[in-house]
């Protein structure tokens, strides 16, 4: 995390949900509230029974949008959604305001007033290494540029790629390629559409191993 944010000024980390079978990983994610991103029933029942604050929950809504309630029921606000369908869900569901990101293959207009979107999310297929990377965010700059224009400005993208196990044993020139190529991604996509420069969360998408951490 500390080398990403070397590279990237003040950038934001995630783990998956599925990394924290990995108790002392568990430890540390709720001691220093870092975002967790879930995505089903079973990911829910571990983030509870490692007593993870539901504001550091991001939920990720996939095929079984049945899941949504619960999440919500559960004090989660926070949702990436990818189709109309799971846009309806939490419609339906929400009591209060609920803050989306958008994924970059979801429709860019809500028209539900509790749904409010914060941001940019892309799931970036790490078999391109940094240059899928830079490639995702400029695509995500690009949607952003896309809402100024409609009057509906975002500032925040999260982008979600590779296993847990690189960011965790801190194999530096990796995460450094990385960082470093979504940061010039951001600089140029920034100066070509005149737009401010988004916070930044970086998180792996899965979880590989069960002995990360000793």
């Amino acid at each position: 995390m500390q080398l990403t944010r070397g590279v990237i000024s003040g950038a934001g980390y995630g783990v998956p949900a599925s990394a924290l079978y990995h108790n002392a990983l568990a430890s540390w994610v709720r001691a220093q509230g870092i975002t967790v991103i879930a995505r089903d029933d079973d990911e829910l029942d571990l983030l509870q029974y490692n007593r993870i604050r539901p504001t550091q929950i991001v939920f990720w809504c996939g095929a079984a949008i049945g899941c949504i309630r619960r999440a919500v029921d559960l004090g989660v606000f926070r949702f990436i959604v990818c189709t109309e369908q799971q846009i309806a869900r939490l419609g339906d569901c929400a009591q209060r305001t609920i803050y989306v990101y958008l994924d970059d293959r979801a429709p860019l207009v809500l028209g539900d007033l509790r749904l409010k979107v914060i941001g940019l999310h892309s799931d970036v297929d790490d078999s391109g290494g940094p240059v899928e990377w830079a490639s995702a965010a400029e695509r995500l700059l690009c949607r952003m540029a896309l809402l100024k224009t409609c009057g509906s400005p975002t500032h925040r993208i999260m982008l979600s790629g590779g296993v847990t196990e690189i960011w965790m044993h801190d194999q530096a020139p990796q995460l450094t390629a990385i960082a470093h190529a979504v940061d010039g991604a951001l600089r140029d996509g920034c100066q070509r559409w005149q737009l401010a420069r988004p916070t930044v969360t970086l998180a792996p998408a899965t979880d590989t191993s069960r002995a990360l951490v000793a």
